[in-house]
């Protein structure tokens, strides 16, 4: 059992521009920091994002993994097989595996969201 604060972790710049916490991550990363944090067993993380305001994150895709994005904060757009969709604080985003993606936060506000990955057998 593992009672983490997202505070407590090092954030990191990550797809060009979003500002990463590493929450909990895989059993096994070797690079998990405190190595305690590895524990988790049918997930692939569980981090926290911030957009900053007038950022486009890049466009991309995960060929193995499903992925969760919980807003929490902010308003903005997210780019989803080149379609457009408005997300806001309180919107849950499912994404299969091999669906391009990205966030869009066209205001001067910050977008924060919750990103749970979980791999996919193909």
């Amino acid at each position: 059992m593992i009672i983490r604060n997202w505070r407590d972790s090092i954030p990191y710049v990550g797809h060009e521009s979003k500002i990463i916490w590493p929450v909990l991550t895989r059993a096994g990363n070797e690079n998990a920091d405190p190595p305690e944090v590895a524990c988790l067993l049918g997930l692939s993380n569980f981090t926290r994002h911030v957009v900053q305001g007038r950022i486009t994150t890049d466009y991309h895709d995960h060929q193995d993994k499903e992925q969760v994005y919980y807003f929490i904060k902010g308003r903005g757009k997210m780019l989803i097989d080149g379609q457009e969709y408005p997300v806001t604080a309180g919107d849950a985003v499912h994404l299969p595996p091999k669906t391009k993606h990205g966030v869009i936060n066209d205001g001067e506000d910050e977008i924060e969201y919750l990103n749970i990955s979980a791999p996919v057998e193909q």
